[in-house]
């Protein structure tokens, strides 16, 4: 009887909260997926997990158009923001006859029926059928500012160290860092890293409170891997190693931050951070 009324208790509490936020995370392999795209650091496509750099190399301008499409969000796009992006010197019937015959060579690059549907001039990459690794990132980052809420609960706090994991395997640089720079890229990329440095701060400050400094230290330097600029990440590091007495890693740190700043910035550490220097000092 007992046993009965701790799984009608387990059953209930699973109604409540959904199975996703206990222990399913939003990051997926694209397994089932036809199509497999990566745009962190390096572009490649996969069609059934064969590479398609060979098509690449004479379809530029088909990829081009997948890479603005996912860089404005890949749903409901409309044709004229994409042209403006691919042919900016191009007007009227030309830029919609430019986008018509491109998008077509596109589709038949994949040959998969509803992968690039088009409704009032709007174009959809399909989901369900590309799995696209800055859009699974996404996913995955908003999953883990859920889970932080709760990071006191030991449960949550081993489910955040294997999202982190999977986030810094997907994240392998810049969203098409590798490729020649457009306008268009930029806001993306910008906001892909920005969300990364957050989730490593606001995840180093969890594992601070939980006492694990090691963690906690792994996530900084991981953090000024990506941004090399941000005193805050060097007071975080410093505090972390002065924690585990590791008080030369400290002082190392803090030099580095020193010559960071007058370097690039022609300042001197704050008041906070030489506070931090002196306590380890003495």
């Amino acid at each position: 009887m007992g046993v009965n009324l701790e799984s009608r208790q387990i059953r209930r509490l699973q109604q409540r909260q959904p199975l996703s936020s206990w222990s399913r995370s939003p990051d997926r392999s694209g397994a089932d997926h036809p199509v497999h795209i990566h745009t962190l650091g390096r572009f490649s496509v996969q069609l059934h997990h064969q590479s398609l750099v060979h098509k690449r190399s004479r379809q530029q301008r088909p990829f081009e158009l997948l890479q603005a499409l996912i860089a404005f969000g890949g749903r409901d796009i409309h044709a004229e923001v994409l042209s403006q992006a691919l042919w900016p010197d191009t007007e009227g019937d030309n830029a919609q006859n430019a986008f018509d015959v491109t998008l077509h060579r596109l589709r038949r690059v994949f040959g998969i029926e509803d992968l690039l549907t088009v409704c009032d001039r709007r174009l959809t990459l399909n989901s369900s059928l590309a799995w696209v690794d800055a859009w699974a990132f996404e996913r995955l980052v908003n999953h883990s500012e859920r889970l932080l809420k709760r990071a006191e609960d030991p449960m949550i706090g081993r489910q955040i160290a294997r999202c982190s994991e999977r986030l810094l395997n997907l994240y392998q640089g810049g969203f098409l860092e590798r490729e020649s720079t457009c306008p268009w890229m930029l806001t993306l990329r910008e906001r892909l890293r920005s969300k990364l440095l957050r989730h490593l701060l606001d995840t180093g400050q969890a594992w601070e409170n939980a006492g694990e400094w090691g963690k906690a230290i792994r996530f900084y330097q991981k953090a000024l891997e990506i941004e090399p600029f941000s005193e805050q990440l060097y007071q975080r590091l410093m505090i972390s190693y002065r924690e585990t007495q590791c008080i030369a890693d400290a002082l190392a740190t803090f030099r580095r931050c020193q010559r960071v700043l007058a370097n690039q910035f022609q300042i001197p550490p704050s008041q906070l951070t030489h506070r931090i220097y002196l306590s380890l000092r003495s």
